[in-house]
Protein backbone atom coordinates (compact mmCIF):
# COMPACT_ATOMS: atom_id res chain seq x y z
CA UNK A 1 0.00 0.00 0.00
CA UNK A 2 1.05 3.32 -0.77
CA UNK A 3 1.20 6.11 1.15
CA UNK A 4 0.52 9.23 -0.49
CA UNK A 5 1.69 12.52 0.69
CA UNK A 6 -0.45 15.39 -0.04
CA UNK A 7 0.66 19.01 1.15
CA UNK A 8 -1.93 21.96 2.52
CA UNK A 9 -0.87 25.30 3.45
CA UNK A 10 -1.73 25.74 7.40
CA UNK A 11 -2.26 28.58 9.74
CA UNK A 12 -0.27 28.00 12.12
CA UNK A 13 -1.53 31.18 14.27
CA UNK A 14 -4.98 29.43 14.32
CA UNK A 15 -4.04 26.66 16.29
CA UNK A 16 -1.94 29.01 18.73
CA UNK A 17 -3.14 30.19 22.16
CA UNK A 18 -5.76 33.63 21.93
CA UNK A 19 -3.78 36.60 23.01
CA UNK A 20 -5.53 37.58 26.18
CA UNK A 21 -7.39 41.23 26.42
CA UNK A 22 -5.37 43.90 28.45
CA UNK A 23 -6.70 44.70 31.47
CA UNK A 24 -4.84 48.02 32.54
CA UNK A 25 -5.70 51.43 30.39
CA UNK A 26 -2.04 52.36 28.71
CA UNK A 27 -0.16 54.44 30.77
CA UNK A 28 -0.83 58.51 29.47
CA UNK A 29 2.68 60.20 28.31
CA UNK A 30 4.08 63.01 31.39
CA UNK A 31 3.10 65.90 30.45
CA UNK A 32 4.76 69.39 31.29
CA UNK A 33 3.65 71.49 34.53
CA UNK A 34 1.34 74.45 33.31
CA UNK A 35 2.93 77.97 33.60
CA UNK A 36 1.11 79.98 36.66
CA UNK A 37 -1.50 82.81 35.57
CA UNK A 38 0.15 86.18 35.67
CA UNK A 39 -1.54 88.35 37.71
CA UNK A 40 -1.47 91.99 37.97
CA UNK A 41 -2.01 94.80 41.17
CA UNK A 42 -4.88 97.32 40.36
CA UNK A 43 -2.13 99.72 40.33
CA UNK A 44 -0.18 98.31 37.67
CA UNK A 45 -3.80 97.67 35.57
CA UNK A 46 -4.58 101.40 35.96
CA UNK A 47 -0.88 102.57 34.19
CA UNK A 48 -1.40 99.81 31.38
CA UNK A 49 -5.03 101.96 30.67
CA UNK A 50 -3.46 104.97 30.75
CA UNK A 51 -0.77 104.02 29.05
CA UNK A 52 -2.69 103.20 26.25
CA UNK A 53 -5.04 106.24 26.35
CA UNK A 54 -2.09 108.45 26.24
CA UNK A 55 -0.82 106.50 22.97
CA UNK A 56 -4.28 106.51 21.78
CA UNK A 57 -4.41 110.05 22.38
CA UNK A 58 -1.19 111.35 20.96
CA UNK A 59 -2.18 109.41 17.48
CA UNK A 60 -5.80 111.29 17.83
CA UNK A 61 -3.30 114.19 17.83
CA UNK A 62 -1.45 113.75 15.31
CA UNK A 63 -4.22 113.27 12.85
CA UNK A 64 -6.50 115.85 14.35
CA UNK A 65 -6.09 118.39 11.96
CA UNK A 66 -6.42 116.04 8.83
CA UNK A 67 -9.82 116.95 7.71
CA UNK A 68 -9.07 120.64 7.80
CA UNK A 69 -6.15 120.11 5.91
CA UNK A 70 -8.04 117.90 3.47
CA UNK A 71 -10.81 120.34 3.60
CA UNK A 72 -8.34 123.29 2.69
CA UNK A 73 -6.94 121.08 -0.43
CA UNK A 74 -10.29 120.42 -1.96
CA UNK A 75 -11.08 124.11 -1.53
CA UNK A 76 -7.69 125.07 -3.29
CA UNK A 77 -8.29 122.47 -5.86
CA UNK A 78 -11.63 124.13 -6.62
CA UNK A 79 -10.44 127.41 -7.37
CA UNK A 80 -7.99 126.48 -9.10
CA UNK A 81 -9.98 124.48 -11.22
CA UNK A 82 -12.42 127.78 -11.48
CA UNK A 83 -9.04 129.73 -12.08
CA UNK A 84 -8.24 127.46 -14.93
CA UNK A 85 -11.92 127.59 -16.28
CA UNK A 86 -12.03 131.06 -16.36
CA UNK A 87 -8.59 131.85 -18.03
CA UNK A 88 -9.61 128.90 -20.86
CA UNK A 89 -12.75 131.41 -21.05
CA UNK A 90 -10.76 134.58 -21.23
CA UNK A 91 -8.63 133.13 -24.01
CA UNK A 92 -11.16 131.50 -25.86
CA UNK A 93 -12.73 135.19 -25.74
CA UNK A 94 -9.68 137.07 -27.38
CA UNK A 95 -9.41 134.02 -30.05
CA UNK A 96 -12.80 134.63 -30.92
CA UNK A 97 -12.22 138.61 -31.04
CA UNK A 98 -8.91 137.74 -33.37
CA UNK A 99 -10.67 135.43 -35.45
CA UNK A 100 -13.51 138.06 -35.79
CA UNK A 101 -10.95 140.77 -36.52
CA UNK A 102 -9.16 139.17 -38.80
CA UNK A 103 -12.69 138.00 -40.81
CA UNK A 104 -13.90 141.56 -40.97
CA UNK A 105 -10.62 142.71 -42.42
CA UNK A 106 -10.79 139.81 -45.01
CA UNK A 107 -14.11 141.54 -45.92
CA UNK A 108 -13.08 144.68 -46.06
CA UNK A 109 -9.85 143.73 -48.21
CA UNK A 110 -12.04 141.63 -50.53
CA UNK A 111 -14.27 145.01 -50.46
CA UNK A 112 -11.96 147.23 -51.64
CA UNK A 113 -10.17 144.68 -54.32
CA UNK A 114 -13.95 144.40 -55.91
CA UNK A 115 -14.11 147.92 -55.88
CA UNK A 116 -10.69 148.65 -57.53
CA UNK A 117 -11.15 145.70 -60.20
CA UNK A 118 -14.64 147.51 -61.06
CA UNK A 119 -12.91 151.46 -61.01
CA UNK A 120 -9.86 149.68 -63.00
CA UNK A 121 -12.13 147.93 -65.85
CA UNK A 122 -14.13 150.85 -66.19
CA UNK A 123 -10.94 153.10 -66.86
CA UNK A 124 -9.85 150.18 -69.14
CA UNK A 125 -13.10 149.95 -71.22
CA UNK A 126 -13.47 153.83 -71.04
CA UNK A 127 -9.53 153.73 -72.67
CA UNK A 128 -10.43 151.26 -75.59
CA UNK A 129 -13.45 152.97 -77.07
CA UNK A 130 -11.48 156.22 -76.92
CA UNK A 131 -8.65 154.68 -78.87
CA UNK A 132 -10.60 152.40 -80.65
CA UNK A 133 -13.11 154.82 -82.38
CA UNK A 134 -9.59 157.21 -82.84
CA UNK A 135 -8.13 153.66 -84.71
CA UNK A 136 -11.46 153.51 -87.11
CA UNK A 137 -13.33 150.45 -85.61
CA UNK A 138 -17.12 151.93 -86.48
CA UNK A 139 -19.14 152.96 -83.49
CA UNK A 140 -21.49 150.33 -83.74
CA UNK A 141 -19.06 147.39 -83.46
CA UNK A 142 -17.16 149.16 -80.28
CA UNK A 143 -19.46 147.07 -77.76
CA UNK A 144 -18.46 143.94 -79.99
CA UNK A 145 -14.76 144.70 -80.18
CA UNK A 146 -14.56 145.16 -76.54
CA UNK A 147 -16.19 142.02 -75.78
CA UNK A 148 -13.98 140.07 -78.57
CA UNK A 149 -10.47 141.81 -77.04
CA UNK A 150 -7.86 140.08 -74.96
CA UNK A 151 -7.04 142.40 -72.06
CA UNK A 152 -4.87 140.04 -70.33
CA UNK A 153 -1.38 142.67 -70.63
CA UNK A 154 -3.42 145.56 -69.44
CA UNK A 155 -2.23 147.09 -66.70
CA UNK A 156 -3.46 149.99 -64.27
CA UNK A 157 -1.49 151.62 -62.34
CA UNK A 158 -1.83 152.92 -58.59
CA UNK A 159 -2.13 156.42 -60.53
CA UNK A 160 -4.95 155.38 -62.57
CA UNK A 161 -2.94 154.98 -65.50
CA UNK A 162 -3.48 152.49 -68.13
CA UNK A 163 -1.41 150.56 -70.11
CA UNK A 164 -1.57 148.03 -72.94
CA UNK A 165 -4.82 149.01 -74.28
CA UNK A 166 -3.05 150.32 -77.44
CA UNK A 167 -1.57 146.95 -78.22
CA UNK A 168 -5.02 144.99 -77.76
CA UNK A 169 -6.62 147.14 -80.26
CA UNK A 170 -3.65 146.64 -83.20
CA UNK A 171 -4.11 142.83 -82.55
CA UNK A 172 -7.93 143.46 -82.53
CA UNK A 173 -7.79 144.98 -86.03
CA UNK A 174 -5.09 142.82 -87.52
CA UNK A 175 -7.13 139.68 -87.03
CA UNK A 176 -10.92 141.16 -87.43
CA UNK A 177 -10.88 144.19 -90.06
CA UNK A 178 -14.62 144.25 -90.68
CA UNK A 179 -14.88 146.48 -87.13
CA UNK A 180 -12.72 148.93 -89.57
CA UNK A 181 -14.11 151.16 -91.49
CA UNK A 182 -13.11 154.07 -93.75
CA UNK A 183 -12.17 157.50 -91.22
CA UNK A 184 -15.26 159.94 -92.32
CA UNK A 185 -15.40 163.74 -91.32
CA UNK A 186 -16.91 164.13 -88.02
CA UNK A 187 -20.72 165.73 -88.20
CA UNK A 188 -20.38 169.29 -86.12
CA UNK A 189 -21.93 169.34 -82.74
CA UNK A 190 -24.82 171.24 -82.55
CA UNK A 191 -24.17 174.75 -80.66
CA UNK A 192 -20.72 173.82 -80.21
CA UNK A 193 -17.73 175.95 -81.95
CA UNK A 194 -17.05 176.11 -85.44
CA UNK A 195 -14.85 172.76 -86.29
CA UNK A 196 -15.68 171.17 -82.61
CA UNK A 197 -16.72 167.12 -82.71
CA UNK A 198 -17.41 164.70 -80.10
CA UNK A 199 -13.97 163.73 -80.58
CA UNK A 200 -12.60 167.02 -79.65
CA UNK A 201 -15.27 166.73 -76.24
CA UNK A 202 -13.42 163.10 -75.99
CA UNK A 203 -9.91 164.39 -75.97
CA UNK A 204 -10.73 167.35 -73.31
CA UNK A 205 -13.00 164.61 -71.00
CA UNK A 206 -9.93 162.61 -71.45
CA UNK A 207 -7.60 165.31 -70.72
CA UNK A 208 -9.35 166.08 -67.53
CA UNK A 209 -9.64 162.17 -66.94
CA UNK A 210 -5.77 162.44 -66.51
CA UNK A 211 -5.92 165.27 -64.55
CA UNK A 212 -8.51 163.41 -62.17
CA UNK A 213 -5.97 159.79 -62.20
CA UNK A 214 -3.16 161.69 -60.99
CA UNK A 215 -4.73 163.31 -58.05
CA UNK A 216 -5.82 159.80 -57.26
CA UNK A 217 -9.64 161.04 -57.62
CA UNK A 218 -11.60 157.95 -58.22
CA UNK A 219 -15.23 159.29 -57.77
CA UNK A 220 -13.70 162.26 -60.39
CA UNK A 221 -12.03 159.26 -62.44
CA UNK A 222 -15.69 157.43 -62.87
CA UNK A 223 -17.75 159.77 -63.56
CA UNK A 224 -15.22 160.81 -66.80
CA UNK A 225 -15.21 157.64 -68.04
CA UNK A 226 -19.11 157.94 -67.51
CA UNK A 227 -19.01 160.65 -69.92
CA UNK A 228 -16.76 159.63 -72.11
CA UNK A 229 -18.63 156.38 -72.47
CA UNK A 230 -21.50 158.55 -73.31
CA UNK A 231 -19.95 160.54 -75.69
CA UNK A 232 -18.16 157.69 -77.89
CA UNK A 233 -22.09 156.24 -78.21
CA UNK A 234 -23.42 159.34 -79.99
Amino acid sequence: MNNAKFRFPIDLQYFSEPTPEPTDPPAEPPTADPEPTKTFTQEELDKIVADRIARERKKYEKYADYDDLKKKAEEYERAEEERKKAEMTAQERLEAEKAEALRKAQEAEEAAQRTMSTANQRLIKSEFKLLAKEAGIRADALEDAYKLADFSGVTVDEDGNVDGVKAVIESLIAGKSYLVEQAKKEPKTIGGPSGYSNNDEAKTLEAQLEDAKKQRNFSKVVELSNKIQALLKK
